[in-house]
């Protein structure tokens, strides 16, 4: 054993010394313990609650920095809408934004209501891709320059919206000439752009999203293709694939309906699968986006909710004399809690609880009312989305006890465990039709 140990120093020492060398040669490597290109340093909220789960794998995450986020759909799926909602919370962690508009459709007003500030975005209309990958690249060289002097760079974000709109020098070229030959440049070029930027903003820890176009595709598996060919699917850290439906609100419909507005369509309810993923399981959430005000950052997570997970249920508290009268079929449904009611403490102004007696809570998927554990009782189900119920308290509940194990990646223990799982089973069922002398992998 002394013989193996000194063995193993000789060659550690060894493999120090050659990464002292690589140092000198190479500066922008490191040990991986210690390289920034491999550590996200911080996680940008999207506005969503769910949509960071699909992000990240926690209610609390978000977009990596250092990483490119692709959001692709028709037109109409919220791509700009969730660009925009990151660029706001991105501001609320100092970052500025760099937004390339390649579609001329970005207004003050429309940016503004959204929350962003608008004196710290940068809108640079861009017509090729070409044109793009060089400010991109001059963006970088400032940075790197900058590092050089001993300066501290600028955070910043940057946005490209979008990049199916953006041409090649080539297309512009053969259009001023009236030549309508196919250009086959514009791809090559975008694998340009990831080759040339997407390492760079990555060691310069600036986050880059990319809204996207898709295409009708011949393939069953995956009716809807996304623009820019392999140097978007290669390149890219997460893609994620927008798909759209009506957004139904009743109460929005009786008010244009009363001023005799015609106007039924009053949002979009937004589907989103992730195409490729490295930081959460690929998971499809959905979400809302509404035409007229900021999206609820609530809403989704009413499919993670449970009594067991975070004390929030959709159903109807009853008295032991109530339930009583229950039909025997109801009566099987229900569960006893030792309720309490709440109030507060002039002194001090924290909540006091007090027992109030077991009472019986039916869950019913019809009911009209929540029943929360930690509001002591029902509340109308109008309050779902809100504060007052989904209270940090109640969020990081959920967060641990659900959407993390539900999102985010098993590691390298889980994966072993999940092998001698398979193992057994198979063992147990007797299946000749694998050699149970190899080791099963997955």
């Amino acid at each position: 054993m002394a013989k193996k140990k000194s063995s193993e120093a000789n060659s550690s020492n060894s493999f120090s010394k050659l990464n002292d060398f690589l140092n000198k040669i190479a500066p922008d490597g490191e040990i991986l313990d210690n390289n920034p290109i491999a550590k996200i340093d911080e996680w940008i909220s999207t506005g969503s609650y769910i949509l960071n789960a699909a992000l990240s794998g926690s209610l609390f995450g978000g977009m990596p920095n250092r990483r490119s986020l692709v959001l692709a759909g028709e037109e109409g799926t919220g791509k700009t809408f969730i660009a925009l909602s990151i660029c706001r919370n991105a501001q609320k962690m100092d970052y500025d934004v760099i937004y390339f508009d390649s579609e001329g459709a970005i207004d003050i007003d429309f940016v503004a209501r959204l929350g962003v500030d608008t004196s710290r975005v940068r809108l640079q209309p861009v017509n090729t891709v070409e044109e793009f990958s060089h400010i991109s690249a001059q963006i970088v060289d400032q940075f790197n320059e900058m590092k050089k002097k001993g300066e501290k760079p600028p955070k910043i974000m940057v946005v490209l919206d979008s990049l199916g709109n953006l041409s090649s020098i080539k297309e512009s070229e053969d259009t001023t000439k009236g030549d309508n030959k196919r250009d086959m440049t514009k791809q090559q070029a975008i694998r340009k752009l990831f080759r040339v930027n997407g390492l760079q903003f990555a060691m310069l820890g600036i986050p880059f999203i990319i809204n996207n176009h898709v295409y009708d595709s011949m393939s069953m598996f995956s009716p809807k293709e996304i623009s820019g060919g392999g140097g978007v699917k290669y390149n890219a850290s997460i893609i994620f694939l927008l798909g759209k439906g009506k957004l139904d609100d009743a109460e929005g419909e009786k008010k244009a309906k009363d001023k005799n507005i015609d106007a039924v369509r009053v949002g979009v309810t937004i589907y989103v699968t992730p195409v490729k993923q490295r930081f959460a399981k690929p998971i499809k959430v959905q979400l809302h986006i509404p035409f007229y005000k900021k999206p609820n950052p609530f809403v989704g997570l009413e499919k993670f909710t449970s009594w067991e997970a975070c004390g929030i249920i959709r159903g109807k508290m009853h008295t032991e004399k109530e339930y009583e009268k229950l039909k025997d079929s109801e009566k099987k449904v229900c569960f006893k809690w030792e309720g309490f009611d709440i109030s507060i403490d002039e002194k001090t102004g924290k909540q006091i609880k007090t027992p109030n007696g077991k009472v019986w809570i039916e869950p019913r998927d019809t009911a009209t009312k929540l029943v929360c554990k930690h509001l002591g009782g029902e509340i109308p189900i109008g309050e779902l989305f809100t504060e007052k119920v989904f209270t940090q308290e109640v969020l990081h509940e959920l967060d641990d006890k659900i959407i993390k194990p539900t999102f985010m990646l098993p590691d390298i223990e889980s994966l072993d465990d999940l092998a001698e799982i398979t193992k057994e089973i198979v063992l147990e069922e007797g299946d000749d039709l694998l050699d149970l002398e190899e080791p099963i992998t997955l």
